[in-house]
Parts: structure tokens; C-alpha cells; sequence
């Protein structure tokens, strides 16, 4: 039989399948057709796809936390330099250090703990709306004195929420009641600072966004158990602190199921569970925990303040319209801007939201130093005073943000030309700041304390004042160091001597009790720049005092100052590499 000739036409040449052509993944447009993963051509008020199949179109932004990225310069492993700062102040008794070495693998089990933002959550997760929400949480009474007071006008708009004063004669019942009476008493004092009679704390006016979901209410219960966990004088802390621990990884779980699944709409509640989760991170953590809740918050952030073409939902305190959420808005957007502006200090990469946004958006500084929206009555002249000083402390946090992008730029290998121009348009920013003070500033030259016999109006202004000038002069000791990569360099430079001299005596002489908290970034500046003995022996004390608080960032503010002390003394320096990972893992407003 004839084989079939190889070349005649009975044969076929296989041709090669054909591949489709590679196009980019679009992740814009509206919810159906993301849904539906077609191409949207975002027609307002109703794209093509969605007139064609008759269905509501809405172009709401979709937030998802996503896992923060690590920086080139971070390793995953605790560097060797704070290894070295944990031992050197190993010494000293500390709340935080020995007497609250709760070690989280010995009292929260594996189940217990919060998920990371890369791994799934367990199958059996908490689901977004609790059983039973509406209604009070098993076992927990909250008492109030006097009912509920309500906070007054702002700017003309009369605020539907209401101020939570903790009855101290109501019954505790369970320690839900226990966590959740202490958050509103004195956590929120602590996180304002400037807790004063003339001041309302808007953090007792957060109950008034609580959902269906619960999760600001157990975010608030999370950070009161943690703080109970981390005082000295507290009993069955361990039982605290897993209390802590599993009430946060139930938040966790929820807020990112809320999040991904679509369902949950950016609203105050959303974003203030966020901003308290940071607290949370800051508060008890030793590593930087706090990034990506701080991330998450700049995303629901953004989401809340762009273009929506349709009404917000109902939920929280969405429902009760823009106007009568107006107070809580500003406070939230300042909030923000507060850890976002610390955290750009922290690792000098920049403010995650651009621009001066507590002005443009929350319409001036409203989180400590007095919140005007929410405070209650005091003479015009007081008012004009705090109003000036606000603006003073907006203009520092600006200069902080520039010098944070300086670092950025300074890390991408801008030329040295450049580079002066940055340095010498900041540093000019910074004299003129010092030029063009208000007069009540004018008055702490020469001033070793609060005169006695001062008005209450008058410590708090001067107190402020003291407070806005210390991270003025810490801004010049801030962009001197970024600039050297040194540390000690009070040694080399009478303009950072004199800053640091100025630094320490304000805080000695204006800070005392809760207020000290807010003097925390100056005093770190100051404190990695000294070289003078005595000034480290006044701010290790000072810093030591402040271990009573029950805060893990007090604690490791005062590691990496005995760090740097000790690595100056044997060695005259230290790599700043790794002191730059040290810093960068410590969120210090």
C-alpha cells in the first residue's frame, strides 16, 4: 500500500491557537459593571449597561484596606537597633517594660487573635450586624447623670448629639459596663489632652454614631480594657487585656468583611472606628501595627470626601444629614490629620491625604487645643485668643508635613541643588512662623512658669501656647537631623543647641499631668539632639512620670532615647539607618 506523499495537498499544516490579546484589568466605573467585570463608559447619571438592563446605577467609590507596604529600608525582623534600645532601658522599672510584660502569645490564644490584613478570616466570622443590635448588649447598663446634655450650636447649626457623662454611682454590672465606663471617663480625656471645663470632649459625643453594627461601641470597649491592662495599680490585668484582644480581633474582622463585601458605605462611624483602632495599635503595640488602620482610615476618608452621585445610606449617623453631623465632621477630619501628620514625621514618607485638609475640609483645627464646635461659652476675648493659637499650630503641622516630603525627596537621590532650595524654602517658613506669632506667645519669653493666681483661661492659653511653640523649635531640630542623618547634634550647632534649651524649658516649665502627653514629639526631637547630661537625666525623668499613663508609645519614646544616649556616649554615633526603622515603627503625635 502507497504512503500518502508528504507534500501533496491531503496535508494540513496545524496552525498555532489563537491567544487573545492582552488588555489592562479596569478597575473603574460604576458597582454593576464592576460586578459584572465589562467595560463602563461612567455615563452620568446612568452608564449605557445600566440603562440597557434597567438597573440602579451608582458610582459610590469601593473602599478595601489593603496591606501597608513595606518600605525598602524596613526588614521583617526587629532591627538590631531597637533589640539594642529595648535592653538599654531594660534597667529601669517600668509599667510597660516589667510590671506589664503581658506576653500576647500567653494570655490571647491563636483563635483570639485579629487576622492580618493578607490572611483570611475565619469561616466563622462575626457577621457585620449583631443579633439583637438594636436592642442593649447583654449585661450592659450604662448609666448617665442628669440624662443626656446636649452640646449647643455651632456656626449657627443647632448639633443633635448629645455629651455621655458617666454616672459614678452607677452599678457595674459586668465588665463590658467596666471597659466601656472607663473609655468615655478617662481614655477620652487622655486622648484629648486639653480635657477642660470649658472644653466638651467630643470623644463622649462618639456614642451618638454607634450603628447597627457595633463597631465604634466595641472599638471604644477594646481601647478602655487595653488601658486597664496597662496600669500598674489594676487588677486582673491579664484578664484585661484578652478581653482587649479579642473584642479588637472581632472588630478587625468585621470592619474588613463590611469593607470588602460592598455593603458598608463610608460614614463617621466607619472612619472614627478606624482612627480609634490606630489609637488602639499606638497605645499597646511595639511594632507598627497602627500603619495599616491609619491606611484604612485615609481610604474611607477619601472615599467620603470625593464626588458620589447618589444620597448616603442611613447608617450611623449618616441619616442625620450633613448639617447636624457637622461638628462631629470636623472633629473626625482633624482627628485624621492629627495621626496623619504624626505618622508622616514618623517615616517621613509624606502625609497620606495632600494639602492642608483640616482647613479645607474641616474648616480649622478642631481637636485639641479647644474644640470651638463643641465648646461652651467663654469671653470673646479668650475666644479670639484660642482662635489665633489654632491657627499658629496649623501652620506648624504644615511645615512638619513639608519637611516629611523633604525626606521623601531626600531618600530618591534629588541633587544638591534641589535640595537647598527645599531645605532653605522650609527653613525660611519656620523663622517666619517665629516672626509672626501672636502676642500671647510674646509673653513665654522670660516666663519660668504660669504666674499664681492665673485665671483658667489664662493657664489654658498660655499652656497651648507653650505646647504650639515647642514643636516650632523641634521643627528646626527635625529638618537639621533629617538633613545630616545624625543624631547629637546639638554638639555641632548653637542654632539646635538653642533649640533644644528652648524645647527642654518649656516643658518643664508649661507641662504637667495629662497635658505632658502632648508635648511627646518635642520632647523625642529634643532628647535624640541633646548632648547635655543634665537635660537627659530631666527628660528621662520627665518621660519615667509618664509611664503611669498605660501607654506603650510613652514607653518606647523614652527606649529610643536611652538608645541613642547610650550609642552616642560609647561610640559617638549610631547607624542611622536602622535608628530611621526604630522611629519609623512608633507613631508619636
Amino acid at each position: 500500500m502507497a504512503k500518502p506523499d508528504a507534500d501533496g495537498p491531503a496535508a494540513e499544516t496545524t496552525l498555532p491557537a489563537r491567544q487573545r490579546k492582552w488588555h489592562p484589568r479596569v478597575f473603574t466605573g460604576c458597582v454593576n459593571c464592576r460586578r459584572r467585570h465589562v467595560k463602563c463608559d461612567e455615563r452620568t447619571p446612568s452608564c449605557t449597561n445600566c440603562t440597557r438592563l434597567s438597573l440602579p446605577c451608582n458610582f459610590d467609590r469601593r473602599f478595601v484596606f489593603k496591606a501597608v507596604p513595606r518600605p525598602s529600608g524596613l526588614k521583617p525582623r526587629p532591627s538590631s537597633a531597637e533589640q539594642q534600645a529595648s535592653s538599654a532601658s531594660s534597667n529601669s522599672a517600668s509599667p510597660c517594660s516589667n510590671e506589664d510584660a503581658v506576653d500576647d502569645d500567653a494570655v490571647v490564644g491563636a483563635q483570639d487573635r485579629p487576622p492580618t490584613p493578607g490572611q483570611a478570616g475565619p469561616s466563622a466570622a462575626a457577621p457585620l450586624t449583631r443579633p439583637g443590635a438594636a436592642a442593649s448588649p447583654p449585661g450592659f447598663d450604662f448609666s448617665v447623670s442628669g440624662g443626656m446634655v446636649p452640646t449647643g450650636s455651632a456656626w449657627g447649626v443647632q448639633s443633635s448629639f448629645n455629651i455621655a457623662r458617666p454616672d459614678p454611682a452607677a452599678h457595674i454590672d459586668s465588665n463590658e459596663t467596666l471597659y466601656y465606663r472607663h473609655f468615655l471617663s478617662t481614655v477620652s480625656t487622655y486622648l484629648i489632652i486639653y480635657d477642660t471645663p470649658a472644653n466638651a470632649n467630643p470623644y463622649r459625643i462618639l456614642p451618638q454614631l454607634v450603628g447597627n453594627s457595633g463597631l465604634l461601641q466595641d472599638t471604644m470597649k477594646a481601647l478602655g480594657a487595653m488601658h486597664l491592662s496597662g496600669l500598674a495599680h489594676v487588677r486582673d490585668r491579664r484578664v484585661h487585656r484578652s478581653a482587649a484582644m479579642k473584642t479588637y480581633g472581632s472588630v478587625v474582622t468585621r470592619l474588613r468583611d463590611a469593607v470588602s463585601s460592598g455593603h458598608g458605605q463610608a460614614n463617621l462611624e466607619l472612619l472614627a472606628t478606624s482612627l480609634l483602632l490606630c489609637m488602639f495599635e499606638k497605645m499597646s503595640s511595639t511594632d507598627d501595627s497602627w500603619k495599616i488602620h491609619l491606611v484604612g482610615a485615609g481610604q474611607i476618608f477619601q472615599s467620603m470626601y470625593s464626588p458620589r452621585t447618589t444620597l448616603p445610606n442611613n447608617d450611623g449617623a449618616d441619616g442625620l444629614g450633613v448639617a447636624a453631623t457637622l461638628p462631629l465632621r470636623r472633629f473626625l477630619v482633624s482627628a485624621m490629620s492629627y495621626l496623619d501628620v504624626a505618622a508622616a514625621c514618623a517615616t517621613g514618607g509624606g502625609a497620606l491625604i495632600s494639602g492642608e485638609y483640616w482647613e479645607t475640609l474641616g474648616g480649622g483645627w478642631e481637636y485639641n487645643l479647644g474644640v470651638p464646635s463643641f465648646a461652651e461659652t467663654q469671653s470673646s476675648a479668650a475666644d479670639r485668643t484660642m482662635a489665633q493659637l489654632r491657627s499658629s499650630w496649623s501652620r506648624v503641622m504644615s511645615i512638619q508635613t513639608d519637611i516629611s516630603k523633604f525626606v521623601k525627596l531626600l531618600q530618591s537621590g534629588v541633587d544638591h541643588r534641589q535640595r537647598k532650595i527645599f531645605h532653605d524654602d522650609i527653613g525660611c517658613r519656620i523663622k517666619n512662623w517665629h516672626k509672626s506669632v501672636p502676642d500671647m506667645f510674646l509673653r513665654l519669653e522670660g516666663m519660668e512658669a504660669i504666674p499664681t493666681g492665673a485665671s483658667e483661661e489664662e493657664v489654658e492659653a498660655l499652656t497651648a501656647a507653650a505646647c504650639i511653640q515647642s514643636y516650632a523649635l523641634a521643627c528646626t531640630v527635625y529638618l537639621e537631623r533629617v538633613t545630616t542623618r545624625r543624631i547629637g547634634s546639638g554638639a555641632f550647632d548653637a542654632d539646635i543647641r538653642s533649640a533644644v534649651d528652648g524645647i527642654v524649658s518649656l516643658v518643664l516649665a508649661f507641662s504637667s499631668g495629662i497635658n505632658r502627653l502632648a508635648i511627646l514629639w518635642p520632647c523625642l526631637t529634643a532628647g535624640i539632639a541633646t548632648v547635655d547630661s543634665g537635660q537627659q537625666r530631666l527628660l528621662r525623668e520627665w518621660l519615667t512620670g509618664m509611664k503611669s499613663f498605660g501607654f506603650k508609645h510613652v514607653c518606647r519614646v523614652l527606649d529610643t532615647l536611652e538608645y541613642s544616649w547610650e550609642q552616642m556616649r560609647l561610640y559617638g554615633g549610631l547607624n542611622y539607618a536602622d535608628f530611621e526603622v526604630m522611629i519609623s515603627s512608633n507613631l508619636v503625635p
